[in-house]
């Protein structure tokens, strides 16, 4: 399906990005999550001429300041809980009562990822996540780390994802309440992303007649992200792609 975005005037409209799976490939040791540089020229290219540019990522925002590398886009981690500004990290301030909770939860997880070969647990600060991709019984795996989540969740947040599961702080903040203030006073708004998470920013931007882009990676990619998005475009590199010609 081919759709030509924005509708008006570029520098009117604004675009936000996922990270994850949508302008970084998959890869099984989160840590080495990076960018390609094909990619990166792309977005260099729109710094200037659209409106707004954003990368809203489940991952910290130290960590995308560092990935990213495109002067002039902007940065939001944690799904809204975090965002850089002049070069340095802001937390929300809503986060901090939860902080001892999260620690908490963080100890219980990592005793069950421990028993788990293959499985890991991802600090996010204000945030963590547990991986199984690369457990050795990935299925049940899947399973215990999950249930263990839920159990010792308490008042923090589950967020469930591609073989990860994430708790964080409960407040009002996930990847729609970061595009919404993003979008506000800009005539149009785009949204790309790949994963369960990414379902409330796509909900955003066809309430505001934006454009939905699911990134599309096969099995892993779970049915409802594709039925929620106006484009389903395959893999990172063919978001680079239809990005790139819709962009010209």
């Amino acid at each position: 399906m081919t759709i030509d975005w924005p509708a008006g005037p570029l520098d009117r409209a604004c675009l936000v990005l996922d990270f994850d799976g949508t302008l970084a490939p998959i890869v099984s040791d989160p840590a080495t999550s990076a960018m390609p540089d094909s990619t990166r020229t792309v977005l260099a290219s729109l710094v200037g001429r659209v409106g707004r540019l954003a990368i809203v990522s489940g991952r910290p925002a130290g960590f995308l300041a560092e990935r990213v590398g495109v002067d002039g886009a902007e940065l939001v981690g944690l799904y809204g809980l975090e965002r850089v500004v002049d070069g340095s990290v802001e937390p929300d301030p809503r986060v901090a009562p939860y902080l001892d909770a999260l620690a908490a939860a963080k100890v219980a997880m990592g005793e069950e990822v421990a028993r788990w070969e293959g499985a890991e647990l991802e600090d996010k600060g204000r945030a963590f996540a547990v991986h199984w991709r690369r457990a050795a019984d990935r299925d049940a795996a899947a399973v215990a780390l999950e249930a263990m989540a839920r159990r010792v969740a308490g008042e923090l947040a589950v967020e469930d994802g591609k073989m990860v599961v994430e708790l964080r702080p409960p407040v009002a903040a996930d990847k729609g309440t970061a595009v919404a203030l993003l979008a506000d006073g800009f005539d149009d708004v785009c949204f790309a992303g790949d994963d369960l998470g990414d379902l409330p920013a796509f909900a955003e931007v066809r309430s505001r007649g934006g454009l939905a882009v699911a990134v599309d990676h096969g099995e892993e990619t779970d049915p409802r992200v594709r039925a929620a998005a106006d484009v389903v475009v395959d893999g990172t590199a063919g978001f680079a792609d239809w990005l790139a010609a819709r962009l010209a």
